[in-house]
């Protein structure tokens, strides 16, 4: 499986009390991907090589710059394999592979998306204000409940099977589940976006519908990562770390369901806890 993973191997120097010992370790690849739309550059993307085209459908839709799949005519990436240490992005035909094209029907661009940002700081005149902040996304529905058993058990699921993170550290992980506690995705990227982007483009390619599914995150939950989740109308967000008071802030507003610290047999419900069920042994 190692094979197969985007790493290449480094002489480094091991030091302990036992004195330095010259080693040769594993350390992930990280790439910039250059996201075309319609021809124009739209964003430029450090990742894990991999998924690119999940990736590139999953960040246009989740940051809005893309305002339905249905309007993505065509994702074009034609880059192969993973590149020889040193070579990393020096030929033409790796070059190739750090690029993504998207046609996207006019109707379908939303140019104004990434000014949410500096809408939401001006918002509260000077300060942060959710509240008042003129966002274009819609309150989720309230018809998804699961067992509090079942997400306590979901961060053991994440670490199921062969990981990169695992193996090598370095690297983030996305999962998404169903309200069974079923695997439906899951993504590893040098970027917890990204790891999300990829999951979600890989849902959104294969027509899995997103409304009733459980996302989970290793890294920080912050206001980006609460607007991905629901511009893609997903009513749970966990992480196994913290989140941002912005960030629950923005879930608080428009209902979703907002978990830190899933660690163990615990877990911290930040907003909207009426999507999870209690029991006598949670």
């Amino acid at each position: 499986m190692e094979g197969e993973w985007p790493i290449v191997k480094r002489p480094v120097w091991a030091v302990s009390k036992e004195g330095p010992r010259l080693e040769e370790r594993p350390v992930v690849l990280e790439e910039p991907l250059a996201l075309y739309i319609n021809g124009q550059q739209a964003a430029v993307l450090m990742r894990l090589p991999g998924m690119e085209k999940e990736l590139a459908v999953g960040f246009c839709l989740s940051e809005g710059l893309v305002r339905r799949f249905a309007d993505i005519l065509m994702v074009h990436h034609c880059g192969q394999g993973l590149p020889e240490p040193g070579t990393e992005v020096q030929d033409e035909g790796l070059l190739s592979r750090n690029r993504v094209d998207v046609r996207v029907a006019p109707e379908g661009l939303d140019p104004s998306a990434r000014l949410e940002v500096v809408r939401l700081i001006r918002a509260g005149c000077g300060a942060v204000d959710v509240a008042r902040a003129e966002l274009p996304l819609e309150p989720l529905s309230a018809h998804l409940t699961v067992p509090a058993e079942l997400l306590l058990g979901l961060g053991r699921a994440l670490r199921q099977g062969p990981s990169l993170h695992e193996a090598v550290g370095g690297v983030h992980s996305a999962a998404l589940f169903d309200a069974s506690g079923a695997l439906i995705a899951l993504a590893e990227d040098v970027g917890r976006h990204n790891a999300v982007d990829k999951v979600i483009g890989h849902c959104v390619l294969k027509g899995i519908p997103l409304g009733d599914k459980i996302l989970l995150c290793s890294g920080r939950l912050s206001y980006e990562m609460v607007s991905k989740a629901l511009r893609m109308r997903i009513p749970i967000l966990i992480s196994l770390s913290a989140p941002t008071a912005l960030a629950v802030a923005l879930a608080e507003r428009f209902g979703q369901t907002l978990i830190g610290y899933l660690r163990g047999e615990r877990m911290i419900l930040y907003a909207h806890a009426e999507r999870v069920r209690s029991s006598a042994s949670a």
